[in-house]
C-alpha cells in the first residue's frame, strides 16, 4: 500500500478538483485532441494517475508540487462503472452530512452504465467507494458540467440539449443527504463550458459557456443568468464595463470578501488579459490590478479553486498540451487575491488560514455556515431557556417568603412569651385559658 507517495501527473483538460480540508482531489481529465476508447484503456492502466490529490496542508512551490497518491486507489478506484471519457465523462462535487464525500455523477448516453446507478461517492475520512441510490429522477453529468453544493448539501447539475443528449433542458437538484433528485425547469439555458459560482445568499451566477452548435456565447457575459437556490426562481441581469470576450473553457470563483467573482483563462483569453472581474456590487466588469509573472500560455478547460487566500488553477488545455510545461509553467498556478486592490502571481503556497471576516472566507465548505447558523440558534435558545428558569425561581422564592409572612403578621402574641411571633393558638389552649379565668 502507497501512502502520501510523490507523484508525477500526467497533463489534462476537463477533469475535476475537488477541495476537502486540506487535500485538492484531481479526478479524470485527458490529453489527447482526438479520443478513442483505445487510448482511455491505456489512461485506466495507471489508476493513480486517474485519482490523485495535491497536499495543500504544507507549504510548497509550484516548481515542487506536493501531488500525493491515494491508498489502495488501484484497487478501488471504480473506473469501469463510471462514465468513459469518449462519451463525456462525469460531473463531480462534494456533498453529505459533514462535506467529505465527493459525488460523481455518471453521463446518461454510456451504455456501459445503463444498469449501473450513475452516482458513485468516495468518502474522503474512510478512503471508501460507494454506489448511490438516488430516489427521484435520475440525474446525469459530464465532464464540461460545472457543478455547484449549496449550503444544504445539494449539487445542482444544469442540463443542455446538445446533438448527442436526448433528455430535455433543466437543472438537476441532488438532494447528498437524504439521497433524491428532481430536475427543475431550466428549458432556456443550454450551454456546456461555462462558468458557474454560488454567492453567499444562495444564488449560483451562470455565465459564458458554448451553445448547442458548440460556438461561444455572444453576449455569454452581458448577460448572466441568476438561479436562486432558496426560492427556485430565475432571473438574468444585463452587465456593464470592459467585458470579456465570448468565452468557454473558464472558471469563475468567488472573491474572499463575497462581492466579487474572478474569471481566469478560456479558449480566446491570451496572455496576460486572461482576468477579469464582475464587482456583484454594481455588476460591472473591469480588468484587475495584477502584479508577479502570469502565464504566457492559454489556459481553457482547466479548474480553479479558491484555497486560504489563493485562487489555485490546475492544468489545462492550451491548443498544444505540451506547450505551457517547454515554456517552463507549472501545472498549477497561484494567485493571491487577499488584496481586491491588487491581486499578485505568485510561485509559494502559504497554507497559513485568513482571518477574514467574510460569508467566502471558507467557500469548500459550503454547509459551515449553516452548521454556525445552528449552532448560534441553539446557544440563544439554551440563554432563554435558561433565562425563563431563573425568573420562575426567583419569582417562586418571593412567593413563598410573601406568604409567609403574611401567615406571621395573623400570630396571636402571648404574654411573657419571648418569642413574638408564636403560632396561632389551638381550640385546646384556649379551652384551658377560659377554665383558668372562671376560677379567678
Amino acid at each position: 500500500m502507497k501512502v502520501n507517495a510523490q507523484l508525477s501527473p500526467s497533463l489534462r483538460k476537463l477533469h475535476a478538483a475537488v477541495l476537502i480540508e486540506k487535500k485538492l482531489y484531481i479526478f479524470g481529465g485527458f490529453n489527447e485532441i482526438n479520443l478513442t476508447p483505445e487510448i482511455e484503456a491505456n489512461y485506466n492502466k495507471n489508476p493513480d494517475d486517474r485519482f490523485f490529490y495535491l497536499d495543500v496542508s504544507i507549504p510548497f512551490n509550484t516548481s515542487n508540487l506536493p501531488w500525493r497518491q491515494i491508498p489502495d486507489n488501484a484497487r478501488n478506484l471504480p473506473l469501469g462503472s463510471l462514465s468513459s471519457i469518449t462519451t463525456g465523462g462525469v460531473a463531480v462535487s462534494i456533498g453529505g452530512v459533514n462535506n467529505d464525500k465527493i459525488f460523481f455523477f455518471n453521463n446518461e448516453i454510456d451504455n456501459s452504465t445503463k444498469s449501473i446507478s450513475p452516482v458513485h461517492s468516495y468518502n474522503s475520512p474512510n478512503n471508501v467507494w460507494n454506489t448511490q441510490n438516488l430516489s427521484g429522477v435520475r440525474p446525469i453529468g459530464r465532464n464540461q458540467m460545472k457543478v455547484v453544493t449549496d449550503y444544504t448539501g445539494k449539487i445542482y447539475l444544469l442540463g443542455f440539449t446538445f446533438q448527442d443528449i436526448t433528455h430535455p433542458n433543466g437543472l438537476f437538484v441532488c438532494d447528498t443527504i437524504n439521497l433524491n433528485c428532481e430536475i427543475r425547469d431550466a428549458s432556456f439555458f443550454s450551454r456546456l463550458s461555462y462558468g458557474a459560482t454560488l454567492l453567499p445568499n444562495g444564488i449560483i451566477v451562470y455565465m459564458g459557456g458554448r451553445d448547442a452548435s458548440y460556438s461561444a456565447v455572444p453576449d455569454g457575459f452581458k448577460m448572466i443568468f441568476l438561479y436562486d437556490t432558496i426560492n427556485d426562481k430565475w432571473d438574468s441581469k444585463i452587465t456593464t464595463g470592459i467585458f470579456p470576450p465570448p468565452d468557454f473553457g473558464i472558471t469563475t470563483v468567488l472573491g474572499l470578501k463575497g462581492d466579487k467573482i474572478i474569471l481566469f483563462g478560456g479558449v480566446t483569453n491570451v496572455g496576460d488579459n486572461n482576468l477579469y472581474v464582475l464587482n456583484l456590487t454594481s455588476y460591472d466588469w473591469y480588468v484587475p490590478q495584477v502584479k508577479g509573472t502570469g502565464p504566457v500560455s492559454r489556459r481553457s478547460e482547466h479548474c480553479a479553486n479558491v484555497i486560504g487566500k489563493y485562487m489555485v488553477v490546475t492544468f489545462g488545455f492550451n491548443g498544444v498540451f505540451a506547450n505551457y510545461r517547454q515554456s517552463g509553467e507549472s501545472d498549477v498556478l497561484l494567485l493571491d487575491i487577499s488584496d481586491d486592490s491588487e491581486y499578485v502571481w505568485t510561485t509559494s503556497f502559504d497554507p497559513t488560514p485568513l482571518a477574514i471576516n467574510s460569508p467566502s472566507s471558507n467557500p469548500s465548505n459550503p454547509l459551515l455556515s449553516k452548521s454556525k447558523t445552528n449552532n448560534n440558534i441553539g446557544i440563544i435558545i439554551g440563554i432563554t431557556i435558561g433565562i425563563i428558569l431563573f425568573i420562575s425561581i426567583i419569582s417562586l422564592a418571593v412567593f413563598l417568603f410573601i406568604k409567609r409572612r403574611k401567615i406571621v403578621n395573623k400570630a396571636i402574641p402571648t404574654p411573657g412569651d419571648t418569642d413574638d411571633t408564636e403560632g396561632i393558638p389551638s381550640e385546646r389552649d384556649l379551652s384551658s385559658k377560659r377554665k383558668e379565668w372562671e376560677r379567678l
